[in-house]
């Protein structure tokens, strides 16, 4: 008794839906294929036209490579070189090159494409210096004669089996070459000078070390967190860079520290609000706090300077309008804070800059 298991999958899909899916997937092939054509129509490519056509003018292409390659010939061409050196009177003389052919050319004449053939089997860097040259001069004041050598006489071997018989021997032509002149100094292209040395940073310029320079930087990056957490990273760059300013500047501390907290002790008197607004400074946003720091450790060292924000010493916010401003050239604005310096004050061309910001400065001047 034979029997026989059917496993019918109840998840599986039935033929109606089968065949549904198949017509969808060939009705989707045939838009594309359709949109695809008319988008050709519609920048003037007409590709099956085209390649119809390309097909109808070329059925004879065979035909016509052929007719061109046997149509080349070879002629027999005499080689001859000739230099000049336009320097104290020397000439030189050209004379043909004779290259003796080889003796598969005593044979019987080949076909073009044969010939072609048997070209390409030769050695090219052999073929190109085995034409000889005989030069003639006449001699200088100089009176130093430079023998030319002798040509070698022995066959030259091709990369393949055949060989060219040895050549006629010539004779060498002394020539003789003058000394060359000595180029003035004056045309004597000197190298660019070295673009200097970087002045000293912050750092060094306020005798920053130990535990002086942790100090200097906890100040200045709380004055970057407090103040300008919330501004782009360019924005807080400004902020330490008016901080430096000012300590550099004689009208303030000249410290970081002493910048950052003069006045605390009078409410909201002081320079930097956050330094005096009696409120508890709590650091909680880990990520600012970071970048505060690394943009303060870098301003010391020099590698931050800003050169839109160059000697400003105040800010403020766009929200707020201090009576002191009309007193003050703006020189720029980076997020929520606009960045000046005091008219009287001059442009602070006598204040120090530091790194890159320096070395540009000077390049400008």
């Amino acid at each position: 008794m034979l029997t026989r298991n059917i496993d019918i999958d109840p998840f599986g899909l039935t033929i109606e839906e089968k065949i549904f899916s198949g017509a969808k997937r060939a009705g989707t092939i045939f838009a594309i294929a359709a949109l695809t054509i008319a988008a050709l129509d519609f920048a003037n490519i007409h590709s099956v036209e085209s390649a119809a056509a390309i097909f109808r003018d070329n059925a004879d292409l065979p035909a016509r490579i052929r007719a061109g390659i046997d149509s080349i010939s070879f002629t027999a061409v005499s080689p001859s070189a000739s230099a000049a050196i336009p320097r104290d009177g020397i000439t030189v003389a050209s004379a043909p090159a004779v290259i003796a052919p080889p003796a598969s050319t005593a044979k019987a004449k080949l076909s073009p494409i044969a010939e072609l053939a048997a070209a390409g089997r030769q050695d090219a860097i052999g073929f190109a210096m085995e034409q000889p040259r005989s030069l003639a001069a006449k001699p200088n004041f100089a009176g130093n004669p430079v023998a030319l050598a002798s040509l070698a006489s022995e066959p030259v071997n091709f990369a393949s089996t055949e060989t060219f018989p040895p050549q006629t021997q010539i004779e060498p032509t002394p020539v003789s070459l003058p000394m060359s002149a000595a180029i003035p100094l004056g045309m004597v292209p000197l190298p660019r000078s070295a673009p200097g040395v970087p002045p000293p940073s912050p750092a060094e310029r306020l005798h920053l070390e130990g535990k002086e320079r942790v100090k200097a930087e906890r100040c200045l990056a709380n004055a970057i967190y407090f103040e300008a957490r919330s501004e782009p990273v360019r924005g807080q760059m400004a902020v330490a860079q008016v901080v430096v300013n000012r300590a550099f500047s004689g009208f303030y501390p000249d410290n970081i520290c002493g910048v950052v907290y003069q006045n605390a002790s009078h409410h909201l008197a002081c320079q930097f609000t956050f330094a005096c607004d009696g409120k508890r400074k709590i650091i909680n946003e880990r990520g600012a706090w970071a970048r505060a720091n690394r943009i303060a450790k870098q301003t010391l060292d020099g590698q931050i300077y800003v050169p839109e924000v160059a000697k400003s010493t105040h800010y403020h916010a766009i929200y707020v309008h201090p009576y002191w401003t009309h007193e003050m050239r703006k020189l720029v604005r980076y997020g929520m804070h606009n960045f000046y310096r005091p008219y009287a004050w001059g442009n602070g061309a006598d204040e120090p800059v530091w790194g890159s910001g320096a070395l540009a400065s000077n390049k400008k001047k």
